[in-house]
């Protein structure tokens, strides 16, 4: 080849390296972007899921604390004795006070999406990190109190059972004549009233007015950034 041939060979090589090489990146940019829009997208839906989530919890919540804040005033009358017989009697609450609760059974849908989804992709998304710890912070929360209001309801049922001879009446509805006077006399129920307000009036019901007050939070950032 003659030598000013060469020059032109060799600029047109490097010249096709050049354009190979942009093309490469421009290719890889835009693979990058559209893989980020999608992941964008993605994390969009799930917090769409999330807030259908969090206003099924608040609903719930309300629903709860309407309950136990109407019996609340049964609680203090018993728990200051001022009851009467009269008053047991035309109860409709009263049998079943201290053996029943409502537990909250958090939405996890969102949740979960959002931890498969993986934080490592949303490692700058402060709004993520937040949700993650509520709902932490929150599940590990209700996790402890359930099991313990659960076993306290249980414990007085079985006490009851093993202790009452009025308890086949009690449990069938056939007569509460035994279990009023023993309402009304044996201190053991007072007990067993003042350990059950402590652990729902003192314990669980804050618990539930903070995962209100913090989802409403969340809710509200929620549902200003799936506007962007």
């Amino acid at each position: 080849m003659e030598k000013n041939k060469t020059g032109k060979y060799l600029k047109y090589a490097i010249g096709e390296i050049i354009l190979v090489v942009i093309g490469i990146l421009i290719a890889l940019s835009i693979n990058n972007w559209n893989e980020k829009r999608l992941q964008k997208q993605a994390l969009k839906n799930i917090y769409t899921i999330i807030i259908e989530d969090l206003k099924n919890d608040i609903t719930e919540i309300n629903k709860i604390l309407k309950s136990k804040k109407e019996i609340e005033p049964i609680f203090n009358k018993i728990l200051d004795g001022l009851m009467t017989k009269k008053d047991y009697e035309n109860c409709n609450e009263c049998e079943y006070l201290i053996v029943g609760s409502i537990d909250l059974s958090i939405e996890r849908r969102g949740y979960n999406l959002l931890n498969n989804f993986g934080t490592s992709k949303t490692s700058a998304d402060s709004l993520t990190i937040k949700i993650v710890q509520f709902y932490t912070k929150q599940l590990n929360e209700l996790n402890v109190d359930n099991p313990i209001r659960g076993n306290d309801i249980e414990n007085n049922i079985n006490h009851w059972k093993d202790n009452y001879i009025w308890y086949s009446d009690y449990i069938t509805e056939r007569n509460s004549d035994g279990f009023i006077e023993y309402t009304l006399n044996n201190f053991d129920y007072i007990n067993r009233v003042a350990n059950y307000y402590m652990l729902n009036y003192t314990i669980y019901i804050p618990i539930l007015e903070e995962f209100n007050f913090e989802a409403q939070v969340i809710l509200k950032q929620l549902e200003e950034k799936i506007k962007e």
